[in-house]
């Protein structure tokens, strides 16, 4: 039987690499898209700044990034009818590991150095603002900030001496350890443990007029997560296909911290997503206060 012709689409990404690709991975080699109708690509257009502002200009209907950049984007006008549909696999910030090279014993030591950033304004822009406050720095004057952009997912910037710190997600955190270019100091979750970090975020007007579509969309990604969090076996044989270069143990050390916290059904923790609204007045990065419930929109999972 001959399959239907598939719809193309397009699904923007604020980086490459990293635990959060994982899903679409497998949901892409498993052919959950194709079962939906869906002829899926991925835009990676790096920083989640970068990516609100396309969004907010009707390029890409649908992304996936964190919670600060996100919430900036509305609260500054550059994503005025953005909308959560669901959260990705990484719903907290117990995922979002703070390291340092290996030398740096006490977070003191990082003033006057270089901290590795995506971009100020994506999420570890922000959240390394909150760690170095509560480590008693002052944010905007004891560091440097060195924006990475497409060179984030690696490990140059530790390894060669040029940056003192950075916030990392797996794998890339145990292949830093095995290569001894880090130390984890520890979760971001330390200084707030109750935190809505990862999105899926849509234009509003995507959500009202392609309803079935997003529905499909996020069920394709749905079967991705928990396929890779039923069969880790099939994950690790698909990232070694995809970088050979892999050591196999680093991965699996990668799947010890990741894959049993991994948030499988796309719900939104409404209390988190408060909380991340709170934290991002208290550092500067909104200059007035959001509705975040008015923000959620989960009729793509069937809730609401």
């Amino acid at each position: 039987m001959t399959r239907p012709r598939l719809s193309p689409f397009t699904w923007g990404h604020a980086n490459q690499g990293g635990q959060h690709d994982w899903p679409f991975l497998m949901a892409l080699d498993q052919g959950f898209f194709a079962d939906e109708g869906i002829d899926l690509s991925i835009r990676v257009v790096p920083g989640g700044d970068a990516l609100a502002t396309a969004m907010g200009r009707g390029e890409i209907d649908l992304g996936r990034m964190g919670t600060p950049p996100f919430l900036q984007a509305v609260g500054n006008g550059s994503f005025p009818d953005g909308r959560i549909v669901a959260s990705s696999v990484i719903g907290n910030l117990d995922h979002f590991l703070l390291v340092v090279r290996p030398e740096i014993t006490d977070l003191a030591q990082l003033r006057g150095c270089t901290v590795g950033v995506l971009s100020k304004g994506s999420c570890d822009g922000h959240l390394m603002r909150m760690l170095l406050t509560r480590a008693g720095l002052d944010p905007d004057r004891d560091v440097r900030y060195h924006e990475l952009w497409s060179r984030y997912e690696t490990l140059d910037g530790l390894a060669g001496g040029e940056l003192s710190a950075q916030l990392m997600v797996e794998p890339l955190v145990a292949q830093g350890e095995a290569a001894g270019v880090l130390r984890v100091v520890d979760a971001a979750s330390i200084a707030e443990p109750h935190f809505q970090w990862g999105l899926l975020v849509a234009r509003a007007a995507f959500v009202e007029q392609q309803p079935d579509l997003l529905r499909r969309l996020l069920r394709a990604y749905l079967r991705g997560v928990r396929h890779c969090q039923a069969h880790p076996e099939a994950l690790r044989a698909l990232l070694l296909k995809q970088a050979p270069a892999y050591d196999p143990a680093v991965l699996d050390l990668a799947f010890t911290r990741t894959l049993p916290v991994w948030n499988t059904d796309g719900a939104i923790d409404l209390g988190g997503l408060r909380r991340a609204v709170e934290v991002m007045m208290e550092i500067g990065s909104l200059a007035a206060p959001l509705d975040a419930d008015a923000l959620v929109d989960l009729r793509g999972l069937g809730i609401g």
